[in-house]
């Protein structure tokens, strides 16, 4: 009876085990990080004119953006952003991570990993001219730049005029984020000139 016994619980602590391993062993796959908020990351961009057709002509121009520190804002962990654009100078730009949002100190959604129905911000500071509404798109797009071919997202900002004989029609400004990267590439342009502009990425480091 002893040896009927000492065997039952055997195979029970046999079972048990294999059902822990079992499940311990269930790796889920790793979540992409598109925004690499990590001190000591760094991004160097080249700027690009778009030409009437359409072309990107290279300038021999560059900038570039860097993580300096941690801080605590409002009680959240904000990284601050520095972006050195030599045209304009260097700016601090304090952003976190919440959820697969991309937010700045000020609340607003600036980008999205997962949300592509929503809008995510409304921009209404220059009604007088257009309406800006952004949301995300390109989900897994394949983008290529100086510095590679990599997987995205864009976050795309819907510019509508306000007046019907504005002579420009709905444009569309964006920032592309790389899979694991970080903003990989921006699209922008002159409002009442229509002069349109991209900076691409050609050098990082992420870690």
């Amino acid at each position: 009876m002893k040896k009927v016994i000492v065997l039952v619980l055997a195979v029970l602590s046999i079972l048990t085990f294999s059902c822990k391993k079992s499940s311990n062993d269930t790796v889920s796959a790793p979540v992409p990080d598109y925004y690499q908020l990590k001190v000591g990351n760094y991004w160097v961009f080249q700027h690009f004119t778009i030409d009437s057709n359409g072309i990107a002509v290279p300038e021999n121009k560059w900038d570039s953006v860097y993580i300096e520190k941690d801080t605590l804002i409002r009680g959240y962990k904000y990284y601050k952003e520095w972006q050195q654009l030599l045209s304009l100078g260097e700016f601090p730009y304090f952003l976190r991570d919440s959820s697969g949002y991309l937010i700045n100190n000020l609340g607003t959604r600036l980008c999205s990993d997962n949300n592509f129905k929503d809008t995510l911000y409304i921009d209404a500071a220059n009604q007088n001219l257009f309406m800006g509404y952004l949301m995300m798109t390109g989900r897994d797009s394949l983008v290529t730049i100086p510095a590679g071919t990599f997987a995205s997202i864009t976050s795309r900002m819907k510019e509508v005029p306000a007046h019907l004989n504005d002579p420009y029609p709905i444009r569309y400004a964006y920032n592309v984020y790389g899979k694991n990267i970080g903003m990989i590439k921006s699209h922008n342009f002159f409002y009442i000139s229509d002069q349109h502009f991209e900076e691409r990425l050609v050098r990082y480091k992420v870690q």
